[in-house]
């Protein structure tokens, strides 16, 4: 039987989002997680990307799926992975598993999900899995140790922490256990997370944002907090801060009402002081703080449709209070900054963490992780969890603090046995691109939309027996619209007899590229261009 243990990262590893990494040993494939990766803005109304697993062939090895936590980078597309593994054995945190079953019931999916905590044990050939407890922006989350049974190596893999040994509301980071751990084996590899490599100093604790939340809510202003839904811990923080000045929080969005009531379910919070039906208030006081959805300004979250006035009963106005207990994904900047300029002209005051402690990270910055490393003593990092940039300064910062490292990406293979690392730099992978009721759409279509959004559409119908033509545009300037007669009678004057004889196929092609040039000589661009012969 072979002694090696393959990690392969199909996604989450030069990018943030699509989070899979396979574990594979002799008899059996491990997954760590299967998230969704939010589109970038030109990707034109697309639902979310997931990593291809479709690649990798029926199986008859087991099948097992480990959910470190319940991000939707993590978790988002677990239903696409049982249909590929329908007799995959998974295992998820409580908090994770009552979202996962929250969302694999409006499909109708069953699955068996088995609840795991530090005590889970599972023996996979020559290797033992066991999870270890870490802090996040969420609750419940984990890492994987996977330790060789004759103690030749061990191999540490935390996508997502934060280095906290002074939570407010979770156990602390159990670097301890990794200790005892890496103690037995003579060779110890950690996987980690690059998110905050760029941040010097320390990640914020919670714990340090209590006084100035306190100082805020204590304001006679209305106040609306915008964060992540999935932030738990910072939700109690607000709701406890409220609680000390006399208000109750109101929940308006439908996602953070979902992950407020899993955290209920769990104990994690209680129901007093909360509102989940802002549609019970009569009117939108100063003696409530509103929690909105959609802090990276989503169009359909509750925080943009405040900022258009358009939630019922409620316009912003002069004196109103905006806080963001979070930081812009990459990407979202632009959309953010549009919803700050709405709130502003409206009257409105914003907070941002640039101005208060209204926000902790959950990801280490560089202190974090120099001391981390001091505590557990790796032989070698790894970098994943971030953009390809990410994860190169990660790499370079190791090297500055003399821990050796190497790069990694989506796709590349690492190959252990014993203390020997082979890596094998696989081609890439693309991510497969889901739209609407989870259809899947190949990238030819991406780049039809593209050419439809920039440059609008043409569509031209052709009788073949008449020379009868019908041109209706659509996403043109109004100017090309007074034109259409002229511009049919043009193209009306290229369908010569000759022409006419041709196959319908050349007809179109030779009426596409003439119509095309036309419009170039009005526009200075071609709209996609669509010619039926019938």
């Amino acid at each position: 039987m072979s002694n090696s243990l393959t990690i392969q990262p199909l996604g989450g590893v030069g990018e943030i989002g699509s989070n899979c990494t396979l574990f594979e040993t002799e008899s059996t494939k491990l997954f760590v997680d299967y998230g969704i990766l939010f589109p970038y803005e030109d990707f034109f109304n697309i639902s979310y990307l997931a990593a291809d697993i479709d690649h990798l062939e029926p199986t008859s090895k087991n099948i097992i799926l480990f959910i470190s936590h319940g991000h939707e980078d993590h978790i988002g597309a677990i239903f696409l992975f049982i249909k590929k593994f329908p007799q995959a054995k998974i295992f998820a945190p409580k908090f994770a598993e009552l979202l996962i079953r929250k969302k694999l019931s409006e499909r109708g999916i069953p699955a068996r999900i088995e609840v795991y905590d530090e005590n889970l044990e599972l023996k996979v050939d020559n290797y033992t899995y066991t999870p270890v407890r870490v802090t996040h922006s969420i609750p419940d989350t984990y890492g994987l140790i996977a330790k060789e049974n004759n103690n030749e190596n061990s191999i540490l893999f935390i996508s997502d922490f934060k280095f906290d040994l002074t939570p407010l509301y979770e156990p602390p980071f159990n670097y301890k256990k990794v200790n005892r751990i890496f103690e037995q084996s003579k060779f110890n590899v950690c996987l980690m997370d690059s998110t905050n490599i760029l941040n010097p100093g320390r990640t914020v604790s919670e714990s340090e944002l209590i006084k100035d939340f306190e100082e805020l809510l204590a304001r006679e202003n209305r106040i609306f907090v915008t964060l992540f839904s999935s932030n738990i811990h910072r939700i109690r923080t607000i709701k406890e801060a409220a609680a000390k000045n006399n208000k109750k929080i109101v929940l308006i969005g439908r996602s953070i009402k979902h992950y407020v009531q899993c955290a209920q379910d769990m104990g994690l919070l209680d129901h007093n002081d909360i509102i989940a039906d802002e549609k019970s208030l009569k009117k939108f006081d100063n003696k409530h703080v509103y929690i909105l959805t959609g802090c990276q300004g989503d169009y359909f979250g509750a925080l943009r449709r405040a900022g258009d006035n358009e939630i019922k009963n409620l316009n912003i106005d002069q004196g109103d209070l905006f806080i963001f207990s979070s930081k812009a994904i990459p990407g979202n900047e632009k959309q953010i900054y549009r919803i700050y300029n709405k709130l502003t002209e409206n009257g409105a005051e914003i907070i941002t963490a640039r101005d208060k402690m209204v926000h902790a990270s959950g990801h280490p910055s560089q202190e974090d992780l120099i001391d981390l490393y001091d505590k557990i003593k790796p032989d070698i990092v790894i970098p994943i969890h971030g953009e390809s940039y990410f994860l190169k300064k990660h790499v370079e910062f190791c090297k500055v603090n003399n821990i050796n490292s190497r790069m990694f990406l989506n796709n590349s293979s690492l190959i252990i046995n014993g203390s020997n690392i082979k890596q094998i730099d696989d081609e890439k992978v693309e991510p497969r691109i889901y739209h609407s009721n989870d259809m899947e759409l190949d990238r030819p279509a991406i780049s039809q939309r593209r050419k439809l959004a920039l440059n609008g559409l043409c569509l031209i119908s052709i009788s073949k027996a008449n020379r009868a033509l019908s041109l209706k545009i659509n996403g043109l300037p109004d100017s090309i619209y007074e034109r259409v007669p002229q511009l049919e009678k043009l193209i009306k004057g290229q369908l010569s007899k000759k022409l006419m004889q041709k196959n319908n196929e050349d007809i179109e092609e030779e009426i596409r590229v003439f119509t095309r040039n036309l419009f170039n000589n009005y526009l200075g661009y071609k709209p996609m261009t669509f010619v039926q012969v019938i």
